[in-house]
């Protein structure tokens, strides 16, 4: 003889899979993004720093703050030229050999993922400053 047992609705889990999916799925996304965002940050760094050490490697061999500031753009070229920041001091008629000659570098990364502005400021300035000795 067979019995029959009756189940409860409370005991259905066919839903069980989808709220689960639900709920791990939002925090893997807001990660997800996380990611995406510090590797947008952390590359636009990386280029920053490269161009401050190229114009200060070019002004240390004697070059012309227009000409420092010129390889500086060229050397970030992943960015964008007309947000970029280029600083160098000190002025031309005070760099003499053996003196300390610094480029400082700025520029905006705009935040494009959604919540990640709540964590970083929108635009997040990242900074690169090359410090090097006249020749």
């Amino acid at each position: 003889m067979k019995r029959i047992m009756k189940t409860s609705w409370l005991r259905d889990d066919h839903g069980q899979a989808l709220v689960e999916m639900a709920l791990v799925l939002s925090i893997l996304l807001l990660l997800l993004t996380g990611i995406v965002e510090f590797g947008r940050v952390l590359s636009a760094q990386l280029v920053v720093s490269h161009a401050s050490r190229e114009g200060a490697r070019t002004g240390v061999v004697g070059a012309i703050d227009s000409l420092i500031s010129q390889r500086t753009l060229d050397a970030a070229g992943t960015l964008d030229a007309d947000k970029i920041v280029v600083d160098v001091s000190p002025s031309p008629s005070e760099r003499l050999r053996g003196t300390q000659l610094t480029v400082r570098v700025e520029y905006p990364v705009d935040i494009v993922m959604p919540f990640m502005d709540k964590i970083l400021p929108d635009p997040y300035w990242v900074r690169g400053a090359t410090t090097m000795r006249v020749e």
